[in-house]
């Protein structure tokens, strides 16, 4: 039961912290300042609670490889390839693409050996996936148009497979120093520093100060993308990649009651079908543990 709570948990807060970000962008900061600031408050956050804890990140081979691979692939390169794809797809289209990750999580556990799903883990799944797409339609806008060049959606469909990549590599590769907060540090560093010399270099920098017109929305997202780091890499660790990933179909249905709630965002009867066939999904797969990861429940 608790794992399922720590990944509705975790739904909520990928959710939370979508609209922070929307928030901020209304308030009309531009989102690679939103990114920057954010990634360097959470750095911040984890510093202080190593600094508390009197415990750092352990620097040996294994665990410096770890940190540096699941910072680039878990953070770096999806959000480059999203700022650049992400203006040449309609919103809807994008969702949809992104919402196969946990699909392909599982696939590619299967297929690299590193998880044997059960039937009813491949149900729920399946169930995931009919909910992100329900949910996509229920939000996209009537007139869209969805016409874009094939290549601009190929690539688009890297996004969820380098954090589907990621996401095992966390789940099977984790060293044996570390702890969760260790790993969300030495990441949260990593990024922070990266996102600095980018905007040393790029200028970008300048505009940091924008971050103050909403800086609720500000503290909003380096709160939710703090918490959920660390129930991520436990759920990732500990119960392995493919139930993890489901939390990304949660996140969809929150961020549509969300929407609706703070923005006026369109909700109809096809997010409350959704709702529902989330529910059946979730009690489903609720029992379905590899076989790798049964001894730490």
């Amino acid at each position: 039961m608790m794992r399922l709570t720590l990944l509705i948990v975790l739904g909520f807060l990928w959710s939370a912290r979508l609209a922070a970000i929307k928030a901020a962008s209304l308030s009309g900061i531009p989102l690679h300042v939103t990114i920057s600031v954010a990634v360097l408050g959470i750095a911040l956050a984890f510093t202080m609670v190593s600094l508390a804890r009197r415990s750092w990140p352990p620097l040996d081979r294994s665990a410096l490889i770890f940190y540096l691979l699941s910072g680039i692939f878990g953070f770096i390169l999806p959000f480059v390839i999203e700022n650049v794809v992400g203006p040449r797809l309609p919103v809807f289209l994008f969702v949809v693409i992104i919402s196969t990750m946990p699909v392909l999580t599982i696939l590619l556990a299967s297929v690299l050996g590193v998880e044997r799903p059960e039937r009813k883990q491949v149900i729920a799944v399946a169930l995931g996936f009919l909910t992100a797409i329900l949910i996509a339609v229920d939000a996209r806008g009537a007139g869209q148009n969805i016409n874009v060049d094939l290549i601009w959606i190929m690539i688009g469909f890297s996004v969820p497979v380098v954090y589907a990549a990621n996401t095992i590599f966390i789940a099977s590769r984790w060293p044996q120093s570390p702890d969760a907060v260790h790993v969300a540090n030495a990441q949260a560093v990593i990024v922070g520093l990266s996102a600095l010399v980018v905007g040393t270099v790029t200028g970008g920098i300048s505009e940091w100060t924008t971050a103050a017109r909403n800086t609720p929305a500000i503290l909003a997202i380096i709160s939710c993308e703090a918490l959920a780091l660390l129930v991520y890499l436990k759920l990732a660790r500990d119960h392995g990649a493919s139930y993890v990933a489901q939390a990304n179909y949660i996140s969809m249905l929150f961020a549509a009651a969300l929407g609706f709630v703070l923005f006026g965002e369109n909700l109809s009867w096809l997010s409350i079908v959704a709702a529902m066939l989330l529910i059946l999904a979730l009690r489903i797969g609720r029992r379905s543990v590899s076989p790798e990861k049964s001894d730490t429940n």
